[in-house]
């Protein structure tokens, strides 16, 4: 429908043509973009005549309000969206909604239960850029008072320790890197403290205060957010509460109905249960570190995963008649070598930035991760597959850099990590999930991935590059040696850096 000039002027501060079959909106409530977006699904207008329509039957509440204002939708939006989401369950709509929160002054094991949504984004404070003080850990005010002093005095210990050896480790790693001729001093001081900070990350304990953004659309948000009110940690259920109170400034109807769930809060127990009908798992300790020297091993692999992608690929550039019976029998009579080049020609053309065609997730694999928790809490960031993390201890022993023993500074970084554990032991006793925050990121902890192959192209190219922290380039290189191992024709296709870098994340 043609609008008409008072109409074109009502929508055009919303909108960035208004002509273009391709515009963006801004300066709209999420949730009145949610609902314009429904209406495509039922009207048949344009959403340009929709926006004119309620603007001008003044059903929305933004006609008046600066633009950068929290704009809420009006009663008519709200209707909506409890008729529609909450009530037929049409919770695609609420996907529409994006919702930005900043979230400060939590643990870093709040923000691995926060980033745990696989639809969002995240930004967090990095390890590697800021140094941390003396006071820099979250409290937890729900234990008794004395365990609550043994934490605190524990992460203290560490932060101290962390303090006095950030000068000595920048001082040594600038007496054995010398600057370049020609380098700046802005980059060389940030390449000498980016190194010391990796060095000396190990020590910072699982409770050290964290800020992050984030990102995702409001279905995907209610489900974090009950998630986080269904976790046996105090800490994370009051994150929980408040990024639900946060969120409602902006979506107030579609993460109004995020509460903590029954299921979730039974689910440990009740697989505990059903495991001890079926297993009795031995006692920990003897075999706990037996496999340190392996920090990736596989667990399962499909052994037709080269047919599996040639399936994939071959199907999609098929004739229309062909169907996938005759395809799988034609390549049962293929050899291995020539199901490898079919493969193969796939990637002969990719980018440097390109991930392999989308085939590659016809097959998976999955791999035991045993590493310190500070890789963990970087590569946890990858949600494109599916992870299994057992809970934070020291039991599994600890990660020292060997460069730390060689600028003289190992051994009261080696201390501090015993005595940390000294703490965590009396802690673990009463209270084992709180005792997770006085764990030092060098503890190890270990994982179970599952993931395609096309995931598996992407973190091991991305995370063996040379810019990468020592202990999850390591994994990177053992996953691909791995998967190599049992898939030799992956050997030349994925990119792999299997080089040892002195002063690489600069």
């Amino acid at each position: 429908m043609a609008l008409d000039d008072a109409e074109r002027s009502r929508i055009a501060p919303y909108v960035s043509s208004l002509t273009d079959d391709v515009f963006a909106l801004s300066g709209l409530p999420e949730e009145v973009i949610a609902v314009l977006f429904a209406y495509y699904s039922r009207s048949r207008e344009d959403l340009r005549t929709n926006l004119a329509k309620l603007l001008g039957d003044q059903d929305l509440d933004v006609v008046d309000a600066p633009r950068h204002a929290f704009g809420l939708a009006s009663e008519k939006a709200r209707a909506f969206h409890e008729k529609w989401v909450v009530g037929y369950g049409h919770a695609s709509v609420a996907e529409h909604a994006v919702v930005h929160l900043a979230i400060e002054n939590v643990s870093i094991i709040a923000s691995k239960a926060i980033e745990d949504l696989r639809l969002a984004s995240y930004t967090e404070k990095s390890t590697r850029y800021v140094v941390f003080d003396q006071s820099s850990f979250v409290d937890l005010p729900e234990l008794p008072e004395a365990a609550r002093e043994r934490y605190q005095a524990a992460c203290r210990r560490l932060f101290s320790t962390y303090m006095t050896l950030m000068p000595k480790v920048s001082e040594a790693l600038q007496r054995r890197f010398p600057k370049a001729e020609g380098s700046s001093e802005g980059a060389y001081a940030a390449a000498i403290r980016s190194q010391a900070c990796d060095l000396l990350r190990g020590l910072l304990p699982a409770g050290t205060r964290t800020n992050l953004g984030l990102t995702a659309n409001a279905r995907t948000l209610e489900m974090l957010i009950s998630k986080l009110l269904s976790s046996p940690l105090a800490e994370v259920r009051r994150i929980g509460g408040e990024m639900r109170t946060a969120a409602l400034t902006v979506a107030p109807t579609l993460v109004k109905y995020a509460a903590s769930s029954e299921q979730r809060q039974a689910l440990p127990d009740t697989v505990a249960g059903a495991l001890r009908r079926v297993y009795t798992p031995p006692e920990e300790g003897l075999s706990a570190t037996m496999v340190v020297s392996q920090p990736v091993r596989l667990v399962r692999h499909d052994k037709d995963a080269l047919e599996r992608i040639a399936l994939a690929l071959v199907y999609e550039s098929s004739q229309p008649g062909l169907h996938a019976f005759g395809v799988m029998e034609a390549l049962r009579n293929s050899s291995q070598a020539e199901l490898a080049s079919l493969v193969a020609s796939s990637c002969a053309r990719r980018g440097p930035y390109e991930a392999p065609p989308r085939g590659f997730e016809a097959s998976t694999m999955t791999f035991e991760l045993m590493l310190d928790f500070g890789a963990w809490r970087d590569l946890q960031r990858h949600r494109m597959l599916t992870p299994a993390v057992q809970r934070l201890s020291c039991r599994l022993g600890f990660e020292t850099p060997l460069e730390l023993g060689e600028l003289g500074c190992g051994e009261p970084f080696h201390i501090a990590l015993l005595t940390a554990q000294d703490a965590w032991e009396e802690l673990e006793k009463t209270h084992p999930l709180e005792a997770q925050y006085a764990v030092p990121l060098g503890y190890r902890i270990r994982a179970l991935w599952t993931l395609n192959l096309r995931e598996l192209f992407h973190i091991i190219e991305l995370r063996s590059a040379k810019q990468g922290h020592t202990s999850y380039r390591r994994i990177a290189q053992g996953l691909y040696r791995t998967a190599v191992s049992v898939h030799p024709w992956l050997k030349d296709l994925i990119r792999v850096d299997l080089n040892d870098y002195a002063l690489a994340r600069s």
